[in-house]
């Protein structure tokens, strides 16, 4: 059939259709489009960007209210909340103290200051951090400051990643020795 549509064209234009491979080159030319076309994926076709996952910088979802996280993470809780229902397991040996302080200085001394005076290095460049020596920190449960070291306050950022459970406790047992308790 291509070989009389060529015949006839030729005939009627008095030259002979140019081709690539046996075909002319407008048929080419379509079959490289349709071609890459099907290769990338038509804008309605449903492909592999369209999928109900967890896209870059967004929050993955929510479990359901009462279950047990498999990966053996604590459930999340507000402070107040925390203050409540957590009770330290730590015993404040002098070890663990000795612990609390290394870490504290660690990860809490730059605002805070290394007496938790709330004068650290970076605390003179931001909004200062409470003493945390002071009647109210003294007043608040343990619970509450575990939970403040975990996800953090309203200025102050989390811990939670960067310190294991027990180590938090034993943050909260040298603040604790800190404050005369």
């Amino acid at each position: 059939m291509l070989k009389r549509l060529r015949k006839e064209f030729r005939d009627m234009r008095g030259a002979e259709i140019p081709t690539v491979m046996g075909y002319n080159i407008a048929t080419a030319a379509l079959i490289l489009l349709l071609g890459t076309g099907l290769a990338y994926g038509w804008p309605w076709s449903p492909d592999m960007i369209k999928q109900p996952s967890v896209k870059p910088q967004a929050a993955p979802r929510v479990p359901p209210t009462e279950t047990v996280p498999i990966q053996g993470k604590e459930p999340s809780m507000d402070r107040i909340e925390a203050g409540k229902k957590l009770r330290n397991p730590v015993e404040a040996t002098a070890a663990s103290v000795a612990n609390g302080n290394r870490l504290f200085h660690i990860y809490c001394a730059a605002c805070h200051g290394s007496e938790a005076k709330g004068d650290g290095p970076v605390a003179k460049k931001f909004i200062p951090p409470p003493d945390l020596t002071l009647e109210v920190f003294r007043q608040r449960p343990d619970g509450f400051i575990y939970e403040t070291i975990r996800n953090g306050g309203p200025i102050m950022p989390g811990q939670g990643e960067a310190l294991l459970p027990r180590e938090r406790w034993e943050i909260v047992n040298y603040l604790r020795s800190l404050q005369g308790k």
